[in-house]
C-alpha cells in the first residue's frame, strides 16, 4: 500500500513542476524531482524482483516523504511570498493609468502609459498620476511623491518625478525618462531575471552551489554506503536521499526571499535601486560620507550677526558682501542677498565678479578697491590678514555657525556669521547607520571647527572639514583605499563628485531623474530615508546568509548522518521540512512593512 501512496505524491510532484514554471530565484526543481524519481524506479523494480523483501516499504517511504515534503516546502514558500506578490500587484495597478501626451502644438491625446517613450512630454493636472518617471520642465505643483507616500512635497521645473506620483495642486508638464518596464517602481519586478530576489549575487551564489552539490552530494553518500556492503538499491536509495537538496533549496529560497522584502520595504519608503548590483553593494557598505549642506542641514542658512571694524559701518560691510554674492549662486549668497533685502540695504555695484567655488567672491567697486568675500582661508589665499579677527571668528564657528568675511582694499571691514538648521530625522538617520554598524563620515566645506560642532551634536566622530566641492571625488576615494565600501549620501546637483566617486551613492531626491547616473535614487528629501536605502538591504543581506547558514547546516547534517548510516534515507525529507520552517521564520519580515510607509517626513516646500 505504501508504494502506490508514494509513487502518487511522486507524480503529483512532477505534474506541479511541470505545469507551474518555478521561480528563477529557486534552484532547479530538477535537485528535488530527479531523486525522487530515481528512488521510486528502484522501489518499482525491487517490488517487481522480489515482493516479499522487506526494503520495498522502506524505500517507499522515502519516496512518499521526500514528495510530500517537497510539496509541503512549496506551499510554505508560495504562501510566505504572498505580501511581496501582492505589494507588486499594488504597484502595478497604480501605475496602470492614462496619461495626456502633448503632442504638436501643445494638443494632448490621451494615452496609456505604457504607449510614451522616453523623450516625449506628458500633461499632469490635480488629481491625476503621473504615468512616466521624468523631469519637470515647466510648471509647479504639490504631488505625493511616490505610490503610498504619506508626504507632499512641491515639485517645479528641473525637479525630478517617478511614476506613481500624483499632483494634489498645481499642474506640471513633465519629459519621460523612463517609461513602460523601465520605470523605477517596476525596473527590478517585471522582468523574472532582473528582480532583487533573483539577481543578487549572494543568491546567485547560492543556486548554483546547490545545483552544482547535488551531484558531488550524492557520490559521497553512495560511496560512503556502497564501503559498508549495502545492497545496491540500498546504495541508490542512499544517493537519492544525499542528492535530495530540500533543506539547501529553501534556504536559497529563504535568502531570496529576504531580498524581495526588502527591496519592496525599501519602495514603500520611496527608494529605487538602479539594479541588483546596487542593492548589493547598499548592503555591503561599510562607511557612508554624508555631505554637510542640503543633506545634514537644511540647505537654508540664515545670517544671525554681522560685524564690522571699528571704523567701519555694518550696513557697508552687508553692501558689499551682497555685492560680491551676486555673482554667486550657492545657498551662503542666497542668505546674503536676502539679508540685504530684509534690511533695505543696496548691494555695492561691483564689476569684474570672480567667483572661486567653495572658497569665495572677489570684485572691483566703483573707485577699483577689491572687495574679498570669502572663508578665513580665501582671504588668507588673498593675502589679507585676519588676525584681528580670529578670536571671533573661532567663537563663532564653535557655535557651528559659518563665517564669511569681508575685505575691501585689502583691508578686513567685517564679518557675517550664519546658521543653518540641522535637517529633520538627521539624527535619527546617523543614529539607524550606527545601529547597522555603518561608520558616518561628514563631509563638508565649512571651517574645521564648524564641522565638529555638527558632528558633535550628531555622534558623528569622523569629520572631513574645509574640503572643495572640487576635492571631494578624491576625498571619497581616499577613505576606499582602506578597503571599505564606500556610500555616500547627497544631492545630485550640489554633491556630484562624491556620489560619482562612491561604491554606491544615495541622490536624494533624483528618483526618475536621467539612466546610469546614481546606484540608489529618493524620490523624497528626507535624510532618514537615504539612511534606510543603506541599512535595510544590509539587513536583509545578513538575514538571508543566516538561512543559507542554517539551510546549509541542515543540508550537512542529514549527509552525515544517511552517509555513516546514523539516520535512514527519510531523514533528509524531515530534516528538509524542518529547516524550511526555521529559514522561513529568519527571513520574516512583519507585514505592515510592506503594505504601508512610517511617515518619512513632514510637508516640505
Amino acid at each position: 500500500m505504501r508504494l502506490p501512496l508514494a509513487l502518487g505524491a511522486a507524480f503529483v510532484l512532477v505534474l506541479q513542476n511541470v505545469l507551474r514554471s518555478r521561480e528563477r530565484s529557486e534552484p532547479s526543481a530538477l535537485v528535488t524531482t530527479v531523486p525522487i524519481l530515481i528512488a521510486a524506479a528502484v522501489a518499482v523494480v525491487t517490488r517487481a524482483g522480489a515482493a516479499s523483501n522487506p526494503r520495498v516499504d522502506a524505500y517507499a517511504s522515502f519516496v512518499g516523504l521526500a514528495a510530500a515534503g517537497a510539496l509541503l516546502v512549496d506551499f510554505l514558500l508560495t504562501r510566505a511570498r504572498r505580501d511581496v506578490d501582492a505589494a507588486r500587484a499594488r504597484d502595478a495597478a497604480g501605475l496602470s493609468v492614462r496619461v495626456r501626451l502633448v503632442g504638436a502644438g501643445d494638443e494632448t491625446e490621451d494615452v496609456d502609459a505604457s504607449q510614451v517613450k522616453p523623450g516625449e512630454q506628458v500633461l499632469v493636472e490635480p488629481g491625476e498620476t503621473i504615468g512616466v518617471d521624468g523631469i519637470v520642465t515647466a510648471g509647479k505643483a504639490e504631488v505625493v511623491p511616490f505610490v503610498d507616500s504619506p508626504a507632499v512635497i512641491t515639485k517645479r521645473e528641473g525637479d525630478a518625478v517617478v511614476a506613481g506620483a500624483s499632483v494634489v495642486s498645481g499642474r506640471l508638464r513633465v519629459r519621460a525618462t523612463f517609461t513602460a518596464g523601465e520605470r523605477a517602481w517596476v525596473r527590478l519586478a517585471s522582468s523574472p531575471a532582473a528582480r532583487v530576489e533573483v539577481a543578487a549575487p549572494l543568491v546567485v551564489v547560492g543556486r548554483r552551489m546547490v545545483e552544482r552539490g547535488v551531484p558531488v552530494a550524492a557520490l559521497v553518500v553512495a560511496g560512503a554506503t556502497y564501503a559498508n556492503n549495502a545492497a545496491w538499491p540500498d546504495v541508490v536509495i542512499a544517493a537519492c536521499a544525499g542528492a535530495f537538496g530540500l533543506s539547501a533549496v529553501a534556504a536559497v529560497a529563504a535568502s531570496a526571499l529576504a531580498h524581495a522584502r526588502g527591496h519592496v520595504a525599501a519602495q514603500r519608503r520611496g527608494i529605487v535601486y538602479k539594479d541588483a548590483g546596487a542593492f548589493d553593494v547598499a548592503a555591503r557598505a561599510d562607511v557612508a560620507v554624508v555631505c554637510s549642506r542640503g543633506t545634514i542641514l537644511l540647505g537654508e542658512p540664515e545670517i544671525v550677526v554681522i560685524e564690522a571694524t571699528p571704523g567701519r559701518e555694518v550696513d557697508r560691510v552687508l553692501a558689499l558682501a551682497a555685492g560680491a554674492e551676486m555673482a554667486a549662486a550657492d545657498a551662503l549668497a542666497a542668505a546674503v542677498l536676502g539679508e540685504a533685502r530684509a534690511r533695505g540695504v543696496r548691494p555695492e555695484n561691483v564689476r569684474s565678479a570672480l567667483v572661486s567655488e567653495g572658497l569665495g567672491v572677489t570684485a572691483l567697486v566703483p573707485n577699483g578697491d577689491k572687495v574679498i568675500v570669502g572663508s578665513r582661508a580665501f582671504l588668507l589665499k588673498e593675502k589679507v590678514s585676519v588676525a584681528v579677527s580670529d578670536a571671533r571668528v573661532s567663537e563663532l564657528e564653535a557655535q557651528g555657525r559659518s563665517v564669511l568675511l569681508v575685505a575691501l582694499g585689502g583691508r578686513l571691514v567685517g564679518l557675517l556669521a550664519l546658521q543653518d538648521g540641522l535637517r529633520p530625522g538627521a539624527r535619527a538617520a546617523v543614529q539607524r547607520l550606527h545601529d547597522a554598524r555603518i561608520e558616518p563620515v561628514l563631509l563638508s566645506g565649512e571651517a574645521r571647527e564648524t564641522c565638529e560642532t555638527i558632528a558633535r551634536a550628531l555622534d558623528i566622530e569622523h569629520v572631513r572639514p574645509e574640503v572643495l566641492p572640487s576635492d571631494r571625488g578624491a576625498e571619497v576615494r581616499a577613505l576606499a583605499d582602506g578597503g571599505h565600501i564606500i556610500a555616500a549620501i547627497g544631492h545630485a546637483a550640489s554633491d556630484d563628485g562624491a556620489l560619482g566617486s562612491a561604491d554606491v551613492s544615495v541622490a536624494m531626491g533624483a528618483a526618475g531623474s536621467a539612466p546610469g547616473e546614481w546606484g540608489v535614487a529618493l524620490a523624497s528629501d528626507d535624510v532618514r530615508d537615504a539612511a534606510l536605502a543603506l541599512t535595510v538591504p544590509r539587513a536583509c543581506r545578513e538575514r538571508a546568509k543566516s538561512a543559507i547558514l542554517v539551510g546549509g547546516g541542515a543540508q550537512a547534517i542529514s549527509l552525515l548522518g544517511i552517509a555513516f548510516g546514523i539516520a535512514p534515507p527519510v531523514f533528509a525529507p524531515v530534516m528538509g521540512v524542518l529547516a524550511a520552517a526555521c529559514v522561513l521564520a529568519i527571513v520574516r519580515e512583519p507585514t505592515q512593512t510592506l503594505r504601508a510607509p512610517v511617515p518619512s517626513s513632514e510637508p516640505t516646500s
